[in-house]
């Protein structure tokens, strides 16, 4: 490269660079530099740098005169500023020191107290602590302490969050907190023997939860039936009732600190044996369609407790239940009557069931699956039958029924079987589930590694039944799954299928899609340059095809490594990256049947030459220069040429005629290249023509001023009446005459200019018209008034009893009081 100045990157602090200095100050947006940090890095730098590029150690830049990084790791980091000015680039480095994140550590000898009184705690950190701040979460002050120790009261029951804060000696710190409990012990007990007859002895046994390094210094147990409180020195005592009673015990517990707490047991319920309990049915011959009413009576009794002898129970307050039997013969009943839970005698009844008990089997025909056949299965002396199929069929005294049904649902069968010989009837129902299933599929064709849904449709509604499915290769199940979602493992063409199991009394269903699947996917190619500077565009051309020609490409997603271009365009568009670096280009194709492949390239992206002009921009007058430098470390080429000193220098001479854009161009190892321009605008002299005529206004009216060329800066005087000196149009409210003068002049005070603009007022007349006067009714007066030498007219008014309203005195008589009014 060649330079017309070659000390310009080089000069010595020993010569006027002196006034060129580059420097920073940093601080931490909270005052500390504890990990994880914000600092804001603010320039020192003298000489009126042009531009700043931050190099803040943590692999982040920067670019502003103030910037800020995050530094989320302890550490020490080195930080450089590079200012660059018009003539040089300096720089100057400092080391920053990230210090560990504080940790607090609570301990505590104790977290659970039955009394208000004082827990001990220790504070502890994984670094030197120079200050504890303890908040006990009780509404006392924070305690600010070096010592690591510290002791509270806490004075009242609750359940307090203690926080600590621990400050090291940089100011870093770390908050943490635990939870302390100021509550009574909780106790809980349980009883045996707690409901009968009596007499009873009652165990009772209790367990208290108690702060640690406390005990439990007495139990005090009220029995709840008048008898005198026992206390014990253990957890467990006993107490016989004698007493027909519901009672409610109660334990009151007492600890080594003062503490007590109070447990309440649920009711003791005690009685004597019901006397003379009584059982009978209502209606002891039942038919087994019916229910048989039981009546109990005991003396006293507060619950019976049946028992059906067919397996079932019941307990109730009543004394009259229902029930039905499944089977038919003499049921032998028993109830027990309670009082208070002390029972009495168990008494047994009978209960003759009669008739006939309906019940049948079912099963489809394996080869006509919508064929039923129902067997009939009851109980009892069957004089006669009905079937009902559910879809409006019927047919009657026959043990197997046969039926086809023609439509497919849920239909709820049944059949009526009689006795003639007692005149019982009884009727059972059971769902017949008729369906034509058919497996449907999401696609026809998919990719390897894609999925494929298969769901049944038209299915039965018997949710008892299970499925086999056999897709893609796969067997999945038994389970209850109607549908299910299967990833592809391997290419080909699949015969699918799925096997629907609804109980031993049916036939197995094997559905078949009506179709197979076949399991495939594009191809895809693109080519692009593996190198491509940073500045220049990313061509990629897309030379990807189909794997079979009919199976065209719908869609064309394209990952360029920074950002997704989410469209269906076969070929992209030429693209840019951010910044330089290596990316992967990824295509992903589908086709017309859903299939999906990807391909993956990599390139680099080459750094541009670094290139900036100093100054981007200049002001100079009509006959001077200007130096324009580049800053870069290649070679460079100017344009236009012919007002430059130097084309192929890093700093060249400027002399311009009129306004320039001078464009600098740089190239790099990698044949990369760029561009940056300065525009120098060039000031030339200019006239600023008067104002044409006179402005006349009257006193205290305002004129605005203006004044040509635009675009300059302006000042106008006098100044003292303007409502701003400095602007092309301020308004101006003279007393008097007055002529103003404006100059104007270009941004740099190249050249100037002056223009005028006068200004008349004309003055405003000056009226008196006297003082008041007072008459007697009927006397004449005339008005005494004075007036400035510049009045033209007159208007009195009202004009009532005047001689004359316009002119200067006029005269009347008083006839009535009145006030007049000259303009």
């Amino acid at each position: 490269m060649n330079k017309i100045v070659p000390f310009l990157f080089f000069a010595s602090f020993f010569s006027k660079s002196y006034s060129q200095t580059v420097d920073f100050t940093y601080q931490s947006t909270n005052g500390l530099f504890c990990s994880p940090a914000t600092i804001q890095f603010t320039q020192q730098c003298t000489g009126n740098p042009v531009s700043f590029t931050w190099d803040f150690g943590n692999g982040k830049a920067g670019y502003a005169a103030t910037d800020l990084s995050d530094y989320n790791t302890a550490g020490s980091y080195t930080v450089t500023l590079t200012a660059t000015f018009n003539n040089k680039i300096l720089k100057v480095s400092k080391t920053i020191v990230i210090t560990p994140q504080t940790k607090a550590i609570i301990t505590v000898d104790r977290s659970f107290i039955c009394v208000p009184g004082v827990i001990n705690f220790t504070g502890s950190s994984n670094v030197t602590v120079a200050n504890y701040q303890w908040d006990f979460g009780d509404g006392t002050a924070l305690i600010n302490t070096p010592s690591a120790n510290t002791s509270h009261n806490f004075a009242n029951l609750g359940t307090f969050t203690v926080k600590l804060r621990a400050t090291d000696v940089g100011g870093c710190f770390g908050d943490t907190s635990i939870i302390v409990e100021v509550k009574n012990p909780v106790v809980t007990a349980t009883a045996t023997q707690s409901r009968g007859c009596v007499p009873a002895t009652a165990v009772l046994t209790a367990n208290a939860a108690v702060p640690p390094g406390s005990s439990v210094t007495s139990y005090t147990w009220d029995y709840g039936d008048g008898s005198p409180q026992s206390v014990t020195a253990t957890n467990t005592t006993n107490h016989l009732y004698s007493v027909v009673g519901i009672y409610s015990p109660k334990l009151t517990v007492a600890t080594s600190e003062g503490c007590s707490s109070t447990y309440n047991f649920p009711n003791f319920s005690y009685g004597t044996p019901p006397a003379t309990t009584v059982a009978y049915a209502k209606n002891p011959t039942v038919c087994a369609s019916e229910e048989v009413l039981l009546v109990a009576k005991g003396t006293n009794a507060t619950r019976y407790f049946w028992s059906f002898g067919d397996g079932t129970s019941l307990s109730t307050t009543d004394t009259i239940v229902s029930h039905k039997f499944a089977t038919l013969g003499v049921k032998s009943v028993g109830v027990v009557a309670y009082f208070n839970e002390c029972p009495g005698a168990f008494v047994r009844t009978n209960v003759t069931v009669v008739g006939v008990v309906s019940s049948y089997s079912t099963a489809n025909n394996c080869t006509a699956k919508a064929a039923y056949s129902f067997s009939n299965t009851s109980q009892g002396n069957v004089s006669g039958s009905h079937w009902s199929f559910g879809d409006g069929g019927q047919q009657a005294n026959i043990n197997v029924a046969v039926h086809s049904y023609s439509l497919t649902g849920q239909f709820l069968s049944s059949l009526i079987v009689n006795d003639n010989v007692t005149g019982c009837a009884d009727t059972s129902y059971s769902n017949i589930y008729v369906a034509s299933p058919t497996l449907t599929s999401s696609a026809a064709a998919i990719c390897k590694n894609d999925s494929a849904t298969f769901s049944i449709i038209n299915n039965y509604t018997d949710t008892a039944a299970t499925y086999t499915w056999n897709v893609l290769g796969l067997q999945i199940g038994p389970d209850s799954n109607t549908q299910v979602t299967v990833k592809a493992n391997a290419t080909g063409s699949f015969t699918n299928f799925v096997v629907i199991n609804r109980g031993p009394q049916f036939c197995l269903d094997t559905i078949q899609l009506a179709n197979p699947i076949v399991v495939k996917g594009p191809n895809l190619n693109f080519d692009v340059a593996a190198n491509t500077c940073f500045n220049d565009p990313v061509v990629v051309t897309n030379n990807s095809q189909p794997s079979m020609a009919t199976d065209t490409v719908k869609l064309w997603y394209w990952n360029f490594g920074n950002l997704l271009k989410n469209d269906t365009a076969y070929q992209p568009l030429p693209f840019q990256y951010d910044v330089p670096g290596a990316y992967n280009i990824s295509l992903v194709a589908i086709d017309k049947n859903g299939c999906t492949d990807t391909l993956i390239k990599p390139v680099d992206i080459n750094p541009s030459p670094f290139l900036r002009i100093i100054p981007k921009s200049d002001t100079i007058c009509a006959g001077q220069s200007t130096t324009l430098v580049a800053v870069t470390d290649d070679n460079v080429t100017w344009s236009p040429g012919n007002s430059l000193s130097c084309i192929n220098c890093d700093t060249t001479i400027a002399n311009p005629q009129t306004s320039t854009q001078y464009v600098a161009v740089v190239s790099n190892a990698f044949n990369c290249i760029v561009r940056d321009s300065s525009n120098v605008v060039v000031n030339i002299s200019f006239t600023a023509p008067p104002s044409s005529g006179n402005t006349l206004i009257c006193k205290n009216e305002t004129v605005t001023l203006d004044a040509v060329p635009k675009g300059k800066k302006i000042l106008w005087t006098p100044s003292g009446t303007l409502s701003d000196p400095g602007i092309y149009n301020p308004v101006a409210m003279p007393l008097q005459n007055t002529t103003y003068t404006a100059v104007l002049s270009d941004s740099v005070g190249c050249f100037s200019a002056n223009t005028t603009f006068t200004v008349n007022v004309k003055q405003l007349p000056i009226v008196d018209a006297g003082p008041d006067r007072y008459y007697a009714k009927g006397t004449a007066y005339s008005f005494t008034p004075t007036y400035s030498n510049n009045i033209i007219s007159y208007s009195w008014s009202p004009s009532d009893l005047l001689s004359c309203s316009d002119c200067a005195i006029p005269s009347g008589a008083a006839s009535y009081s009145q006030k007049y009014i000259v303009k």
